[in-house]
């Protein structure tokens, strides 16, 4: 009985650590965020094959899913390392400056994720490993010197997530069609971004919170002329699926706007309205994916779909900003 108690106690205590280790982790990989990547490059590579009516090979787009994510895993881990002096008195309860993870621990982290997602890349392709070592340097250039500069750096930020959605589109090649997409999505974490710096002070956001909602809105509509001009075989389901798609990231953008519009706003309120801009980039990636026709897409639009309501609850034990 004595020892039964004693391997019973020892069994707790050691799932107790794995949780523990397991959840700080996911705080250092700030797991919601991390749901939103891979819809990049598949997004990219579904305008292309739609324009140049090439087929989409399931691998091709679990590679780019894959490097993409493995190359953001990357920025995140080195983010929490470059920060570490300055954690340590702002944000304490991280997993680094708490030392539930090691900077070894980390260090390792770091160079998995960018040896396997550059290798993914390779895999893929020449011109994709091209643009995953584009996004690579820009994912160090902000972490190590644009992200103190507070508009620099947020072009900078914005520029990796386009770069993450040319990485999608370089598996199929070029097309002019994925410029608007580029353009869009890469002004919406610019003004992400820039909301973002101010997310720790009590404020009144202006008009200029509804800006990310029209950045949705102006890229799929400068995207139609082109799907007219080049004579793109889309069917009646996928073009109401994606409607569907961007009215929902449309919605999610305004919505959260009206929240912080035109009144005094604390810090915590202002995080959840960052959060609500990176969970709507889940319904604008599955407005391009979808436009690809068959089951396949639909099941995939579905997924992240059901990542949206997900993210908010993840968004409860784990930063989004």
């Amino acid at each position: 009985m004595y020892f039964a108690n004693r391997r019973n106690r020892f069994q707790s205590r050691r799932s107790h650590i794995f949780n523990q280790k397991l959840r700080a982790w996911l705080q250092l990989f700030r797991l919601p965020n991390l749901l939103t990547v891979p819809g990049d490059a598949l997004a990219g590579a579904s305008v292309v094959s739609v324009f140049r009516a090439e087929r989409l090979s399931g691998w091709v787009l679990l590679g780019v899913g894959l490097t993409s994510l493995f190359l953001y895993g990357m920025g995140l881990v080195q983010n929490d390392w470059v920060d570490l002096h300055e954690d340590r008195f702002h944000r304490p309860e991280r997993p680094l400056p708490s030392k539930r993870l090691s900077t070894s621990n980390a260090a390792l982290a770091f160079f998995v994720c960018l040896i396997v997602g550059l290798m993914l890349a390779y895999a893929v392709g020449r011109e994709v490993f091209l643009h995953a070592a584009v996004l690579t340097v820009l994912i160090w250039l902000y972490n190590l010197y644009t992200k103190k500069r507070y508009y620099t750096g947020a072009l900078n930020m914005g520029l990796c997530r386009g770069v993450s959605l040319l990485l999608g589109a370089a598996a199929l090649g070029w097309h002019a069609a994925i410029l608007p997409v580029f353009v869009a999505q890469t002004a919406y974490v610019y003004f992400l971004t820039i909301f973002a710096e101010g997310e720790n002070r009590r404020q009144i956001p202006d008009s200029k919170v509804f800006l990310p909602m029209f950045c949705f809105l102006v890229g799929w509509l400068l995207n139609v002329p082109l799907m007219i001009y080049y004579h793109s075989q889309i069917s009646l389901t996928s073009w109401s699926l994606s409607c569907a798609c961007l009215i929902l990231a449309v919605l999610a953008a305004g919505a959260a706007a009206l929240r912080v519009y035109n009144r005094s706003v604390r810090p915590e309120e202002m995080r959840g309205y960052i959060g609500a801009l990176v969970r709507a980039l889940l319904p604008w990636q599955a407005s391009w994916l979808v436009l690809h026709e068959g089951a396949w897409t639909v099941v995939l639009m579905l997924i992240m779909l059901q990542m949206w309501p997900l993210t908010i609850l993840l968004n409860k034990e784990f930063s989004q900003s």
